[in-house]
């Protein structure tokens, strides 16, 4: 009976790390693609800037200035280049929403979606399915052969499918 009871604690022990692992990893997720959103969304920004009829010529013309002034002096400092000041603005722009966010806001952003919760309790479920499925472990191969036992592991069966 105490090794049972002992069984079982580890597989709640181990189910429980389980699922904090999985949120660790969906919430790290979550935050990968929010930056990635950030990036793409302030790339996109200079890049409809930079081909903007407007203002293309322009920006073309000091990017090729500043990539001679580099060649010239064997070293790319981007001094008088347009497009890189314009990407730190854009990314510095779309970072200040996350600077002095609350614990509400920092867990409502990085939050688990329904799908990502159903994941972790359809594991969760697996986890429990399998434990519950394993056959006792008994030593004595009289005990095995028992209708009790056969039917406790019928049951057993049947109940986990």
């Amino acid at each position: 009976m105490i090794n049972s009871k002992l069984n079982a604690e580890a597989s709640f022990h181990n189910r429980a790390v389980a699922m904090l692992n999985q949120v660790q990893n969906f919430e790290q997720s979550n935050l990968k693609n929010e930056m990635r959103q950030v990036a793409i969304g302030a790339l996109d920004s200079v890049l409809s800037k930079v081909d903007h009829p407007e203002h293309a010529a322009k920006i073309k013309r000091a990017s090729f200035l500043a990539a001679l002034d580099g060649i010239r002096t064997g070293a790319m400092t981007y001094n008088g280049d347009a497009v890189l000041p314009m990407i730190e603005k854009e990314m510095t722009d779309r970072l200040t929403r996350f600077k002095g966010m609350s614990k509400e806001e920092e867990g409502k952003l990085l939050s688990l979606s329904a799908e990502q919760r159903k994941i972790v309790a359809e594991n969760d479920r697996k986890m429990k399915n399998e434990f519950l499925a394993a056959a006792p472990a008994v030593s004595h191969g009289t005990l095995k052969m028992t209708d009790a036992y056969k039917s406790y592991m019928q049951m057993v069966h049947s109940a986990t499918k």
